[in-house]
């Protein structure tokens, strides 16, 4: 019987046309459900982490119920990521092409995970900076409004109609707890979601679309990340129910490599590390060509300063030059008094005395003085000073 392969690729169609940032990634849930009975030791904030080797024991109970275990490869280190436990007659194919994971017995298809992310911030120059370092920028939608919004309207042309959603709580508290693990560079809220939804095509064929939505709130520096993961499985309906079971159960089962969560916090931390102290130099940097212009400044202002009292010492001069023409043009000197005072003398004198009224009188003998002359002693005079004409 036709399986409902049509749908991965549709799906595949619509997550990869979103954007850029659809990415094809190892599956992320990773605590162990108590219906194994693994002994593990629990660390990391509740985050199921076992030693590699007790995961791939043989006599591990996930063996002796039908199930095998699937390493699952972290490509960034080149390391176990972790395990899954999965049927076992579920046979891994790896079809890059297709982005086909497992195939069963009777046409059960299980597809390699899609995620999707965007980010959103109220400041549009944040968004713009986001955009500018590759990030898709688009405003947060509920999981819900991505199932009614855009993923029905896509399929229903395809006679594809949604027949049932339904919570699982489980894998999203699992995603939690894998987030709660990880190194983080900046403070975070992230929440998760996690709701499986059933389709059906024209011919009666069945699929689970399991859609891990999350967002993550900077708190400190504003913005939020947002997103889904999605996993797809397909059967013919004789078959679908006890697949959709064994998938289920696949994803909520999956348990992390401590050694591998060591290596990708450390990574982190180095790269945080990192980050911080180029941050710090280009303030630096900045901050010294900053002073280096504040000193120019200073220089620059000094010069302005000195160029300014020059011009207005050659202004005086001008003004003096300028003064000294036009008293010598109407015989006038310019003379002041002991208190700076200048008054403005016809003619030329040796010796000029101002009187209290302003009356001067000019002199070319220096053995008179009108103090002492009876005839001009009744007033005070003060002898003036010619001004410096320069």
């Amino acid at each position: 019987m036709k399986t409902v392969y049509t749908l991965l690729i549709l799906i595949n169609l619509f997550i990869f046309s979103c954007g850029e940032d659809s990415k094809q990634t190892p599956y992320a849930a990773h605590k162990i459900v108590d219906s194994l009975k693994i002994n593990t030791p629990i660390d990391l904030k509740g985050a199921s982490i076992a030693p590699i080797s007790e995961l791939q024991n043989s006599k591990n109970p996930i063996s002796e119920t039908g199930l095998k275990t699937y390493t699952i490869m972290n490509s960034q280190f080149k390391m176990v990521y972790g395990i899954m436990p999965i049927p076992k007659s579920w046979k891994e194919v790896n079809n890059r092409k297709k982005n086909v994971l497992f195939e069963g017995p009777n046409g059960v298809k299980v597809y390699g995970e899609l995620f999707k992310s965007f980010y959103y911030s109220n400041n549009s120059q944040m968004n713009a900076y986001a955009q500018q370092r590759g990030s898709e920028v688009k405003p947060p939608k509920s999981v819900e409004r991505i199932i009614n919004e855009e993923f029905k309207p896509f399929l229903a042309p395809k006679n594809i109609k949604l027949t049932n959603q339904f919570e699982l709580p489980q894998i999203a508290n699992d995603d939690k707890q894998r987030n709660d693990a990880m190194f983080k560079s900046t403070p975070e809220n992230k929440q998760f979601q996690c709701i499986a939804t059933e389709w059906e095509d024209h011919e009666g064929n069945k699929s689970i679309i399991i859609i891990r939505y999350f967002t993550n709130q900077y708190t400190a520096i504003g913005g939020m990340d947002w997103g889904y993961t999605v996993n797809v499985l397909d059967a013919p309906e004789p078959y679908y129910e006890q697949a959709k079971k064994d998938y289920i159960r696949a994803i909520s089962e999956i348990q992390v490599n401590p050694n591998w969560l060591q290596t990708n916090n450390q990574y982190w931390a180095q790269k945080t590390q990192q980050g911080n102290i180029e941050h710090n130099n280009r303030m630096a940097a900045i901050e010294n060509q900053g002073r280096i212009m504040r000193d120019n400044a200073k220089v620059n202002s000094s010069i302005l300063d000195d160029s300014y009292n020059s011009w207005k010492r050659r202004n005086a001069m001008t003004d003096a030059g300028q003064s000294k023409t036009i008293n010598g043009i109407w015989e006038r000197n310019t003379m002041v008094d002991q208190g700076g005072n200048q008054y403005q003398v016809d003619g030329y004198y040796d010796q000029v005395y101002k009187g209290t009224n302003d009356q001067y009188i000019g002199a070319n003998n220096g053995n008179w003085n009108p103090n002492v002359d009876s005839s001009t002693n009744e007033v005070n005079w003060e002898q003036l000073e010619y001004e410096d004409q320069y």
